[in-house]
């Protein structure tokens, strides 16, 4: 498992999806979310615990990008489906949403939550639109969140941003998209960049 700090502010966790999910810092009102977003958060906890200070912008922005969603819940909903059962809060419980909603509920943000599904390119997307809210409006702090689950495998990456990140930003947008990197799940993009 990595878990060097190259970067205060980048953090990485992973676990196998047979272990429970694990036990987290942050005090939420909610604690119904997907195992993978339990991963994510745990991931957003080792970023933000290597910086100095506990107080986090009511304004800062979290980003998402997940490949594989939260697959969890979607087992969960095609199983109900087979037998007929109601299974409620898809799209809330489900999709990428879940990831910045929980990551903002976290925090105790009230800035954008923005989610994005995909990989190298929506890494780009996800980093440019950090990139231009710290530069361009009051929300000058961002965590972005990236979680897959593959092989049996829950992996989260988060990195935090301040709007003097700019260039650190803008670097990590040319290396997602580089070819040998545009096609990978964006975690997998994060780590190499933060470890390299």
């Amino acid at each position: 498992m990595l878990n060097a700090y190259v970067y205060p502010g980048f953090g990485y966790f992973e676990t196998e999806v047979e272990n429970r999910p694990p036990e987290l810092s942050f005090n939420l009102k909610d604690n119904r979310c997907d195992p993978l977003v339990t991963v994510a958060l745990k991931a957003m906890e080792r970023a933000l615990s290597a910086l100095k200070f506990k107080e986090f912008s009511l304004e800062t922005a979290i980003y998402t990008v997940t490949d594989t969603g939260c697959q969890s819940h979607i087992l969960r909903v095609v199983d109900a489906l087979k037998s007929m059962r109601p299974r409620q809060a898809f799209f809330a419980r489900g999709s990428a949403v879940m990831f910045s909603t929980y990551g903002s509920m976290a925090i105790g943000s009230h800035g954008p939550c923005i989610s994005i599904t995909g990989r190298g390119a929506a890494l780009a997307q996800a980093l440019n639109l950090a990139r231009n809210f710290c530069e361009e409006s009051d929300c000058h702090r961002a965590v972005l969140l990236c979680a897959d689950e593959f092989g049996g495998v829950m992996s989260a990456s988060a990195a935090y941003f301040t709007s003097e990140d700019i260039h650190k930003m803008n670097v990590l947008i040319k290396f997602g998209m580089e070819d040998q990197n545009v096609d990978l799940c964006a975690g997998l993009i994060l780590n190499s960049y933060f470890s390299s």
